[in-house]
């Protein structure tokens, strides 16, 4: 990619939208950094959101923020319908790029390019899409993901799944997540043994993940349960909040495992807690695009067991930073486990080698220097610049479509065939 340009007199203006929870999780933590370490003498940022809390964080950096609610169309919550809503935030948006004379909008997830598609083509504006995760596709087609100036994933999973739909190729490129490294090693370093009493001799993981099913704490559980049976000393604590905390407490109890496992909630110090007293960093996800978590236990020196799915394999390399296993099996995570248990050497090189591959592939630096290229390959070439007559890609939506009632006309013909 061609050197940033920095003969700009000004820096451009750059509308940065974000949809999503009110709290500060994986997205929203990419989206603080980008903002914070961005080239300021070329490049400007102001923030257009629905989170009171990722608001309030963007302020302290001295940004422009405008909070307001969004509302989508033909959404999983009601209204699902309101026309006027809409019209409204392509009104809001139009006034937003005119005051700050936005050069171009990033999208930070995928339900604000709903309106943003009809924003940046009625001030020709380069649309960039910046996804956290993968679609259904319902939502690929509602929220018109198909339409910007060029779609940004996580990792190649993400667009993975647009390109299978038909998206042009050079539509779209990775860059992956980079996280703070100076920032997330000045945290306070606290030692997880002594915080909780645990014996001096045990072997302990730490997980630290939002609880719900798609991040696979019960088969960590599962995972415990089996290595318990034959004797191991093993403590695991996990770190975070989420709609699943009590079942899983409950599977705890019912294992019997109350004294060994430990939900600890929400720490603004991960990092600093992963540093002292962690053995091993364990993920039990079903599904995940990047693993930001990952990235920061490899920056605390921990080899890593996670399961072989999504864009994990991205973040961590077998044998060499940690061990990857079988999605979704508590039984491959135990014999993992036991693993490096035995050989705790093996620990301690994964360990170091992971502290490199985080420095030098996944540090905020590589992953900001890589949007501001892409920045300035957009601004400086006017066929990124979307208009009404252009960069809308149809065929896609109609390609999955098709391919899935195509797919779902196969299944129903074979269960009635089946049930004859």
């Amino acid at each position: 990619m061609p050197e940033i340009k920095r003969s700009l007199k000004t820096p451009k203006n750059i509308l940065f939208v974000h949809y999503g929870e009110n709290w500060i999780r994986g997205s929203e933590r990419c989206l603080i950094d980008l903002i914070k370490h961005i080239d300021k003498e070329v490049f400007s940022a102001v923030l257009w959101c629905n989170s009171p809390l990722l608001a309030q964080e963007v302020k302290k950096l001295g940004v422009t923020v405008y909070l307001i609610d969004f509302t989508l169309l033909f959404g999983e919550h009601s209204p699902r319908f309101d026309f006027q809503a809409f019209k409204k935030l392509i009104k809001k948006g139009l006034s937003i790029v005119d005051e700050h004379q936005i050069a171009l909008i990033h999208c930070n997830s995928g339900a604000p390019s709903q309106w943003l598609n009809f924003v940046s083509r009625a001030r020709k504006l380069p649309l960039v899409l910046h996804l956290h995760s993968r679609y259904p596709l319902r939502d690929r087609i509602t929220l018109g993901l198909y339409h910007s100036s060029m779609v940004v994933g996580v990792s190649q999973p993400v667009i993975e799944q647009l390109l299978c739909d038909g998206l042009h190729t050079q539509a779209c490129c990775v860059i992956p997540n980079g996280i703070d490294t100076g920032t997330l090693l000045s945290q306070p370093i606290e030692n997880i043994r002594h915080t909780l009493n645990l014996p001096h001799d045990a072997f302990v993981l730490m997980s630290v993940c939002s609880l719900i099913k798609r991040k696979g704490v019960d088969l960590l559980i599962e995972a415990c349960r089996s290595l318990h049976e034959i004797c191991l000393n093993v403590h695991l604590v996990v770190v975070g909040e989420g709609e699943e905390k009590e079942r899983l407490q409950a599977q705890i109890d019912e294992s019997h495992l109350s004294d060994f496992i430990h939900l600890i909630g929400e720490k603004k110090n991960v990092v600093g807690l992963m540093r002292k007293g962690i053995d091993l960093y364990v993920s039990g996800a079903r599904e995940e695009v990047f693993g930001l978590t990952l990235a920061e236990a490899g920056l605390a020196q921990l080899p890593v067991i996670a399961p072989h799915v999504g864009g994990i394999p991205s973040v961590i390399e077998h044998q060499k930073t940690g061990l990857l296993v079988e999605p979704d099996n508590a039984n491959a995570l135990a014999r993992a486990i036991y693993h490096l248990y035995i050989n705790q050497e093996q620990c301690e090189t994964m360990g170091q080698a992971g502290f490199k591959h985080v420095s030098e592939k996944l540090s905020i630096q590589t992953h900001v220097n890589e949007f501001e290229t892409l920045y300035q390959n957009l601004l400086y070439d006017p066929m990124m610049s979307t208009r009404w007559f252009s960069h809308w890609q149809w065929l896609p939506a109609i390609k999955a479509s098709y391919q899935f009632v195509k797919k779902t006309s196969f299944i129903s013909a074979n269960h009635k065939e089946a049930l004859q």
